[in-house]
């Protein structure tokens, strides 16, 4: 078995791989999400590594690269997703020796950190390989069908489940003023942990993404709140994945009050039962989402892990949470 870097020819045979493997579900396994998601990256194209044996690719792991802001300074980060093992080949460690390896590269590349967001099962193997657990995201919620979700949850199920899966979402067609907003935008050296947003990431991330359709608030000066609906079995969630302050200088309460009505009257046409927002970036912009109501902020997120590559002395700060300043969509999978 060889281990080496995927090039170009080799994507039928990742993608193919990556079907037989993982099956599809939410997110299709197509060579056009593949280059969406892995070379045209607003960061640059993925770090992808390739299991080799006797000229058949039997594992891909691919590290996704992220730049984030902090203190003044960009830190080239990657993003531990896409893996595959060929069922005839599992049990031979090859998932961890190209984790390992990959890491290895990516740390003689100047690469300053890797982040993700794994589940229960593949835990306890990056905690192995020296992943660190950071905190799980917060989240603050607000609960804008009370009444209606709990009279339907409990007593209409069948109705309301029909309701939740009509498809309200809208077609939003992003403005090209409004990537142009970001063409513009000052990035504040900031003394917390946030993603470099320009209007390349903005396009990429959300106005083409070819999974999710994504929409946006904005007053076309001071904000942009980025958001997408998403249907779960009893309940329709508006989450807010996205919001940057273009202004510094904006009047809080001017832009509370203009998001306020923007937001909810968007909830009260798609019939929202609660939005959804990143805890952090609520506890750092608190005084523009006085709308978001009472309920506390709750660690009811997903468990982020990092992993030193070229931190040195600062990695003991990615892992105080207060320090991060992360969105939805900076976490969310795709």
């Amino acid at each position: 078995m060889i281990l080496r870097a995927a090039t170009q020819t080799d994507k039928p045979a990742i993608i193919e791989l990556l079907k037989l493997s993982l099956g599809e579900s939410v997110i299709p396994i197509t060579e056009k999400f593949w280059l969406w998601k892995h070379e045209q990256n607003a960061f640059g194209p993925s770090f992808v590594l390739l299991a080799q044996e006797n000229d058949e690719i039997i594992g891909v792991r691919a590290f996704m690269q992220w730049h984030w802001l902090w203190n003044g300074k960009m830190y080239k980060a990657i993003r531990a997703v896409d893996t595959a093992t060929h069922p005839s080949h599992q049990g031979k460690g090859i998932f961890k020796k190209l984790t390992l390896q990959q890491v290895e590269k990516c740390k003689q590349q100047g690469i300053h950190f890797v982040f993700n967001t794994p589940n229960e099962q593949s835990m306890p193997g990056y905690l192995k390989m020296g992943w660190e657990k950071q905190g799980r995201m917060p989240l603050k919620l607000k609960f804008t069908r009370p009444i209606s979700l709990g009279y339907s949850k409990f007593f209409d199920k069948e109705k309301y489940a029909e309701s939740v899966n009509e498809d309200l979402s809208p077609g939003q067609q992003w403005d090209g003023n409004i990537i142009g907003l970001f063409n513009s935008y000052n990035q504040p050296a900031t003394d917390f942990i946030r993603t470099s947003i320009t209007g390349e990431y903005i396009s990429w991330r959300y106005a083409e993404n070819p999974l999710y359709r994504y929409n946006y608030f904005t007053d076309g000066k001071n904000y942009v709140l980025v958001s997408r609906i998403k249907n779960h079995s009893f309940t329709r969630e508006l989450r807010i994945v996205d919001f940057i302050l273009l202004n510094e200088q904006a009047k809080n309460r001017s832009v509370n009050s203009h998001m306020k009505k923007e937001v909810l009257d968007f909830a009260k046409k798609y019939k929202i039962d609660f939005i959804s927002f990143s805890g952090q970036q609520y506890l750092f912009n608190k005084s523009y989402f006085q709308w978001m109501g009472i309920i506390p902020v709750r660690t009811l997120g997903p468990l982020v892990t990092v992993r030193d590559l070229n931190m040195q002395e600062q990695f003991a700060g990615l892992l105080d949470i207060k320090n991060w300043n992360y969105s939805l969509g900076d976490m969310e999978l795709f």
